[in-house]
């Protein structure tokens, strides 16, 4: 049998081929000319003032918590239902985690009860962007400047998906996305940050490259802040930019994907597709299903080569960040229901076809019970 993953990076050769050529004819591999034509790109692709690139998503989290001037102990929240990267970046700096709850029916963070979160040791807000979903972040986004709390997005999940006019990302102070191989653009691994704000653009670029303000060769040890390595190397923006070139192909094959799905899932009251707005230009990057029978049905569509991923567990019942989880309602409720389907850029109709079919079919059989 055919064996179909949940995500499978899309590489175009022959556009990788032509760029990666340019690289090495100028013998330059590290960050330069081609990681700056990259920035340049995405920056005007979703109307930002600012834009860097960053050797992982990760990294990203942590220069815009740098940013923010996050200290030992500030308190910074982030929904309970998310990658743990988000929670690890404020654990680095020596943050402290404060966990809120998420919406049952978008699993974003949960305005009402952030708002019961915040408190006077609140520096940051994090915001997380679940599959290409952000609706709630205009909601938080005001709810931040009432208290005057910085808010990041972590948006790696949501290149290129939007709201209206805005792109996630550029609600917030920052935007943190993700160059992972399951996402819509990759570069191996690689993140970019985005901000309107120039003060915040300029302590990252320093930070970035381990706190230095001048960056020629002549004045290499010109060092006047703290900094790590994040840079990322003309190789890796190569990567990217040979994908740019088929983003609107992108985004439809994404949309497609996902309404296909929700067109040919008979839906119930055991079986749901998780929605997306797409008239509002919502992009989904993964296609979750809400199901009670959600182990039954990995492991059926499993014994049909067909791999299938289950939510994050929440941050509350990881080991670094325990807490009780029944203090976290929505949560609580609905985490061990949600996976995400096949959602691969290459996956074709045909192999969704007979997903749905395997799922419709497991509702009406022996498997159900």
């Amino acid at each position: 049998m055919k064996k179909i993953n949940f995500s499978d990076p899309l590489i175009s050769s022959y556009e990788f081929k032509k760029i990666i050529t340019k690289v090495f004819k100028n013998n330059y591999i590290s960050e330069g000319v081609i990681s700056k034509t990259f920035e340049k790109k995405l920056k005007n692709l979703i109307n930002v003032k600012h834009c860097l690139i960053t050797n992982s998503g990760s990294s990203a989290l942590v220069l815009a918590l740098k940013a923010l001037n996050i200290k030992q102990n500030d308190e910074v929240i982030i929904p309970n239902i998310t990658f743990q990267a988000t929670a690890n970046a404020v654990n680095l700096i020596g943050g402290k985690v404060v966990l809120c709850d998420i919406n049952k029916e978008n699993l974003l963070m949960d305005p009402y009860d952030l708002k019961n979160k915040i408190n006077k040791k609140t520096k940051a807000i994090i915001f997380v962007n679940v599959s290409g979903r952000g609706e709630n972040i205009f909601q938080i986004n005001k709810l931040a400047k009432q208290k005057n709390i910085p808010l990041i997005e972590d948006s790696s999940e949501a290149l290129f998906s939007k709201f209206g006019k805005k792109y996630y990302g550029t609600v917030g102070d920052i935007g943190c996305f993700s160059f992972a191989p399951n996402k819509i653009i990759t570069t191996g691994q690689g993140g970019l940050l985005v901000t309107n704000i120039n003060r915040y653009y300029k302590k990252m670029l320093i930070y970035k490259n381990q706190g230095k303000t001048d960056t020629s060769f002549i004045n290499s040890d010109s060092y006047d802040s703290e900094g790590f390595n994040f840079r990322s190397t003309d190789i890796n923006a190569a990567l990217g930019l040979s994908q740019l070139r088929y983003i609107e192909k992108r985004k439809r094959k994404l949309k497609q994907i996902y309404q296909y799905y929700k067109k040919n899932i008979i839906e119930h009251n055991d079986c749901k597709v998780i929605n997306f707005n797409l008239n509002k230009g919502e992009l989904p990057l993964w296609t979750e299903v809400f199901s009670k029978k959600k182990e039954k049905i990995i492991n059926y569509l499993k014994k049909q080569n067909i791999f299938c991923r289950s939510l994050w567990k929440p941050i509350c019942v990881t080991k670094p960040y325990k807490k009780n989880i029944k203090k976290f309602k929505n949560t609580n409720q609905i985490y061990k229901n949600i996976f995400w389907l096949p959602s691969s850029l290459s996956l074709k109709e045909r192999d969704q076809k007979k997903i749905c079919n395997l799922i419709n079919s497991f509702f009406k059989n022996k498997y159900y019970n």
